[in-house]
């Protein structure tokens, strides 16, 4: 039973404008990238179909996203789906995005990728503002690599979403961080969900992709 209380509470308030206001944010998000997250699934699922890997990572509280989209997509929700090949870059754990920059720690995730990465794989970088060298450091690792990059961005998009460094960019209409971290983590369940459909449901659409070729469906992306 709720406490009566004399004084104006406005907490029922500011609950209903943040549901209305991540509502809000979500639908509009949805509504703008639909057709790249459709992108985006086929991208992974035809990666992994080729035994390709997807490298990811963020920094703070992205870091963590990071890690629950390389869970889902290792230990999958389906018993008999087997583990994708999904790596999450390891951050130093006092590295966040509010960090200033520091020329070593900005190739904290570069390093792993010049390590790890091989042509044709993919980098998901996870970010709310795109803001820290680190990501750009990466994305240029990737390319050097011959990788596809994408991004998980907020507000603007930073520095990350300049100079071509994002071949694919998903970008929450928002610049509240709570927000931004919310749309990411349900991006990540529904791309979770839309690889098992491409990679055990629809396959011929693979399959049609590779005949396309790798190459031909960067340009494409490129091209939009």
């Amino acid at each position: 039973m709720p406490i009566q209380l004399s004084l104006k509470d406005d907490c029922p308030e500011m609950i209903a404008q943040r549901a209305q206001g991540a509502l809000r944010v979500i639908s509009d998000f949805y509504d703008m990238f639909s057709e790249d997250i459709q992108e985006a699934a086929k991208l992974l699922a035809l990666a992994f179909s080729g035994e390709q890997r997807l490298i990811v990572a963020g920094l703070g509280l992205s870091s963590c996203l990071a890690g629950m989209l390389a869970r889902r997509l290792v230990h999958g929700k389906a018993p008999d789906r087997s583990p994708l090949p999904v790596q999450a870059l390891n951050c130093h754990s006092v590295l966040s995005e509010d960090d200033p920059a520091d020329t070593d720690r900005n190739q904290v995730f570069a390093r792993q990728i010049e390590a790890f990465g091989s042509d044709g794989d993919i980098l998901i970088l996870i970010t709310q503002d795109g803001a820290h060298p680190a990501l750009q450091e990466a994305a240029t690792a990737a390319h050097e690599q011959g990788m596809f990059t994408v991004g998980f961005t907020g507000g603007d998009g930073g520095a990350l979403a300049q100079n071509d460094l994002l071949d694919l960019e998903l970008r929450v209409p928002s610049i509240e961080e709570a927000l931004i971290h919310e749309v990411h983590m349900n991006l990540i369940c529904l791309l979770d969900d839309l690889i098992d459909y491409y990679l055990s449901s629809k396959p011929e659409i693979l399959n049609e992709m590779l005949q396309a070729g790798v190459s031909r469906l960067r340009d494409d992306l490129n091209a939009d």
